[in-house]
């Protein structure tokens, strides 16, 4: 039985064209799963409203209505809503991520139904499906939107791109025996910040699978060499990453 582990980056099969999706046939369970917390990698470009933040906090202190029973009941708090931009630039798979409850969740969902069309998320030169999560805040100070999650003007870089990250990972990763003779299999997601300077920090495990894999795998970020660190207003600035590796056995003889 040849045993062999295949890095599983979900944007290298976006950028395949392998999931192409619209409004009509978008598969809203596969983006927001009701069982687990999926990591997403972070693409090339993220996907953007018309105008860039600033236009989107506009937008949203103009349509966003703070709900009278919210109000009598002193309810202040955010409300994550979670959408996908589509490959077209529209919105889909409207979610309430956490919420507040006293009609503030649906005065929060009810503002991007109404969104015009976004600058999809780009990878390799095409346009992508990616989800989306912006906190909108209900108080009597009328702030709307703080920082848009996971989002700068530049996002930090590999060098050499995506398929040298791929390369790196696939060369450097190494699939524990204990593993192995267990049969086990899965993904193990990873998170770290990279730093002003590029170098990786703050490794962490976000959800792992046991068996050596998720020591495994957090090995491997440390190895990783400086990135293109994040700018932002032209100045560097350190961001959160992660992503999923995967651990398969191949040819797997069926029991």
């Amino acid at each position: 039985m040849i045993k062999k582990f295949i890095f599983g980056f979900i944007l290298f099969l976006l950028a395949q064209g392998t999931m192409a999706q619209t409004t009509d046939t978008i598969d809203c369970d596969f983006w927001w799963p009701e069982d687990e917390q999926v990591m997403w990698g972070v693409p090339e470009q993220m996907p953007n409203f018309p105008g860039g933040e600033t236009a989107l906090m506009k937008y949203i202190s103009e349509h966003l209505v703070y709900p009278q029973e919210a109000k009598n009941a002193g309810v202040e708090g955010r409300v994550f809503v979670g959408v996908v931009v589509t490959e077209d630039g529209s919105l889909a798979c409207f979610k309430v991520l956490r919420g507040l409850g006293y009609g503030c969740d649906e005065a929060a969902l009810e503002v991007f139904m109404g969104m015009p069309k976004w600058m999809p998320a780009m990878q390799r030169g095409k346009a992508i499906c990616y989800p989306y999560e912006v906190p909108i805040f209900f108080g009597h100070k009328q702030e709307v939107v703080e920082e848009i999650i996971n989002a700068v003007e530049n996002m930090p870089e590999y060098p050499g791109g995506f398929d040298a990250m791929f390369d790196f990972i696939n060369a450097n990763l190494v699939y524990p025996q204990e593993a192995i003779d267990a049969g086990i299999e899965g993904r193990v997601f990873v998170g770290f910040v990279v730093e002003k300077d590029g170098s990786v920090s703050s490794i962490k495990l976000l959800r792992g699978i046991g068996y050596g894999c998720d020591e495994a795998a957090m090995d491997v970020v440390r190895k990783m060499p400086k990135w293109k660190p994040a700018t932002q207003r032209g100045k560097p600035v350190r961001v959160q990453y992660q992503f999923p590796l995967n651990f398969k056995l191949e040819n797997k003889k069926s029991e």
